[in-house]
């Protein structure tokens, strides 16, 4: 004979269930969520922000533009796209790497930045990356200019989910070659 569940027990999983629940929308990067603490008198809804002390405050961002023979410059782009997200991400993501990887160069750079100043960086690992990195974007990009000659990359601080935080502009490279045999 199968057990029957018990009304305490189906009160005790539901509690679980909602605190579960609450624990979970607690931890969205999207400060509006913590209003769900403002009823916990006893901290019984933790506060991970996965599993950080200090949950990351901002993301950066790569851009880029490309001038052209006559001067004419493009509007800033994106040097990559953010990669779309799903439930499977929380556990696997590949395709991030990637990004990763290239927001790691981009940290690495504002910190020499912040060290040692704008000599600190010029035609430094993280800088060549960079610019490697960026010219490969805008070639591929179909909307570049076909006379395009040389392009530029800016760093900005962005405050990622959080959206009152304002972008902030932290490194723009000078121009380069667009094409690096023409350097």
């Amino acid at each position: 004979m199968p057990h029957r569940i018990t009304p305490g027990e189906r009160g005790v999983q539901l509690l679980l269930a909602g605190w579960l629940a609450v624990t979970v929308l607690s931890q969205h990067p999207q400060r509006s969520f913590d209003a769900l603490r403002r009823y916990d008198k006893v901290g019984a809804i933790p506060n991970w922000r996965f599993f950080a002390p200090f949950p990351i405050q901002h993301d950066y961002v790569l851009l880029y533009r490309v001038a052209g023979d006559g001067g004419q410059v493009t509007p800033w782009r994106r040097a990559m796209e953010r990669q779309k997200r799903s439930w499977s991400s929380v556990v696997w993501s590949p395709g991030r790497r990637g990004e990763k990887s290239v927001l790691a160069v981009c940290a690495e750079l504002v910190t020499d930045l912040l060290a040692g100043g704008q000599e600190a960086v010029r035609d430094g690992v993280p800088d060549r990356m960079l610019r490697a990195f960026v010219r490969q974007a805008a070639l591929m990009d179909p909307e570049t200019p076909a006379d395009g000659r040389r392009c530029q990359f800016l760093i900005c601080e962005s405050g990622g989910y959080e959206t009152a935080i304002a972008p902030k502009f932290l490194h723009a490279s000078p121009f380069f070659a667009l094409r690096p045999e023409a350097e």
